[in-house]
């Protein structure tokens, strides 16, 4: 066997993964073979180590989702560049039907079908077709289809993101940190923080940025860069060095005295807007702001030159007249003002959760039982979790349709009565994650949807119609009496697809009026809604849940992100109901469901 010459990245290896998964799922393979596949691609890419390290050590298994099955292929990859398995699939399936389902709202059903019945086989082709109207004769194909896929193509072209989502950036800056806190001796780092994007939470992220304060440099610079995750160091130097890590991102550390720390941590964390503004008020005041420390400019009381140094950010804020502003709010949005006024919100924490309103289990796509969730759920200490597994029309996840509803409204039950019993003060939540389907109508009859305690309303398919018919469709679902909750309104996947094109102040005003709460998905790869939009949510009067919509046991652990977009977006306990205690919550759903299972 041919040995490969090419060190291959996490982000190639990842690649080749989800390239068997896109393959599989054009073939119509079992969706949890194809879900393994792009599970263990997720892993891959998003781990901080380089994986050609990992896999010396024997240790791909170790990897989430990285079994041995895979790892076998993985291994094969890095030996000889290339895996057997998918070389054969690639007999079976040209790369060009692949590429074409990176065409927005270009499903693997409509790619198959365009390859077989047209031999299309490349967006190239696929785009000349479409422009010579050749797809129209096609059943389930038509004018406003070709026209669709045409501004679907042009998005995919014209699309050129070359930030990091937070959910990869962030991890990735703190399994630095944990390195070199593991690796230095005693005493030779006394802080070592991010800062930055990351800091502040924003949902993409350029470059990676860690502060810190040594007793020695030399010491702290050398083992930045024979951290495992570093594959080359672009530039040293005292005080700032800068490295590229095996998923591609590049971090900056610098170096500075403890006197420094707080005026550099503020000034580090920016952002640039907030930054500006806050060296206006010290300018103001008589003094020069820069990222060492406040310098006395002549004009005020202090001598020209004068220095005040600050070892906390708090101390350099209450020094200009100010509260110590959060690093989510640090965007330039009146912080500023409010901040001098003494008037910040108390802003939501992690703690003030309760519960969680949408996740799911094996019944549809999820990776453990309702009961390994719930178990989990106890673990983060919330009173409840509602189960709100995949409806009828979103085939590949296997929807459930009310015959199945009911056959888990039993194992709900059954388990709600162990819990009481025990003396678990938990309770399990019937719901369903309903999907509202191209032509506007639901996965779920209004019967069997009054039958559940939460219910909620996403939109996974046809997602690049036009502004007007997506805007239609959202609004039938959120005027629905039963719909309960939107969830991850505009569909976007962070790098990877855009948002539709939701009117959505239009649809947050809706929401206020029925009373439907707007969900904050807080799986890193959604964030949906951003910070932005929940803020204009809170001020027209939506109520507001933050979800994971976890579908395994790790996925729980992500509510951080959501709660910390709701921090960007100025929000405090009482703008989200899943602070709330069960049956206060349940009441300010549609209808008040407080009753009893």
């Amino acid at each position: 066997m041919p040995q490969s010459t090419t060190r291959l990245t996490n982000i190639e290896v990842a690649e080749q993964l989800r390239l068997i998964g896109d393959i599989l799922l054009i073939k119509g393979e079992n969706r949890f073979r194809v879900l393994a596949f792009k599970n263990a691609a997720e892993s891959i890419e998003n781990e901080g180590q380089d994986i050609n390290g990992i896999y010396a050590a024997g240790a791909l298994t170790k990897i989430p989702n990285v079994g041995k099955g895979i790892a076998v292929d993985v291994g094969q990859l890095l030996d000889t560049g290339q895996i057997d398995f998918l070389e054969e699939l690639k007999k079976e399936v040209p790369l060009g039907v692949v590429d074409m389902m990176r065409v927005p709202d270009m499903g693997p059903k409509k790619a198959t079908r365009l390859w077989h019945e047209l031999d299309i086989t490349s967006i190239e082709a696929l785009k000349a077709a479409a422009q010579a109207q050749q797809l129209r004769p096609l059943k389930g194909f038509g004018a406003k289809s070709e026209e669709k896929i045409l501004k679907g193509i042009a998005l995919l072209e014209q699309r050129q993101d070359e930030r990091t989502p937070l959910g990869v950036a962030r991890p990735a800056v703190l399994d630095l940190i944990a390195g070199l806190r593991s690796s230095l001796p005693d005493g030779v780092a006394v802080k070592i923080e991010p800062a930055g994007s990351v800091r502040r939470w924003k949902e993409t992220i350029g470059d990676l940025d860690i502060l810190a304060v040594s007793e020695d440099t030399e010491a702290l610079r050398s083992a930045f860069q024979a951290l495992p995750q570093v594959v080359d160091v672009v530039a040293a130097g005292a005080t700032k060095n800068r490295v590229r890590l095996a998923n591609g991102l590049e971090c900056d550390l610098r170096v500075v005295e403890e006197k420094h720390w707080g005026t550099a941590l503020q000034y580090f964390t920016g952002s640039k807007e907030h930054n500006v503004a806050l060296r206006a008020i010290a300018q103001k005041q008589g003094w020069s702001l820069n990222e060492y420390a406040l310098t006395a400019s002549g004009r005020g009381d202090e001598p020209e030159g004068e220095e005040r140094f600050f070892q906390t950010e708090a101390a350099l804020y209450e020094f200009l007249g100010m509260e110590w502003v959060p690093p989510e709010l640090r965007e330039d949005r009146d912080e500023i003002r409010a901040a001098g006024a003494g008037t910040l919100p108390d802003l939501l924490t992690l703690d003030d959760i309760q519960g969680e309103l949408h996740g799911h289990s094996t019944w549809s796509d999820g990776t453990v039982s309702i009961e390994e969730m719930a178990e989990n759920a106890i673990r983060l200490g919330y009173t409840y979790w509602s189960v709100c597994d995949h409806s009828m029309g979103l085939g590949i996840v296997g929807g459930l349709d009310a015959e199945r509803l009911s056959q888990q409204a039993a194992e709900i039950r059954r388990l709600n009565e162990r819990w009481q019993e025990d003396g678990f003060n938990f309770r399990l939540l019937r719901g369903t994650e309903l999907e509202v389907l191209a032509d506007g109508t639901l996965g779920l009859a209004d019967d069997v949807l009054a039958d559940l305690d939460v219910v909620v309303a996403s939109i996974h398919s046809s997602l690049r119609q036009e502004r007007d018919i997506i805007t239609e469709r959202c609004l039938t679902a959120v005027r629905n009496p039963h719909v309960d909750i939107l969830g991850h309104p505009t569909g976007r996947l962070l790098g990877r697809r855009p948002p539709s094109d939701l009117d959505v102040e239009r649809v947050l005003q809706a929401c206020t009026e029925t009373g439907t709460v707007v969900e904050i998905n807080a799986h890193p790869s959604r964030l949906d809604l951003n910070d932005v939009y929940t803020r204009r949510a809170v001020e027209l009067g939506c109520k507001i849940a933050i979800n994971t919509d976890a579908h395994s046991l790790e996925d729980m652990d992500l509510m951080t992100y959501g709660v910390h977009i709701a921090r960007r977006a100025w929000l405090t306990p009482i703008d989200v109901i899943n602070t709330r205690p069960v049956d206060e919550m349940l009441g300010m759903l549609k209808g008040g469901k407080t009753e009893e299972l």
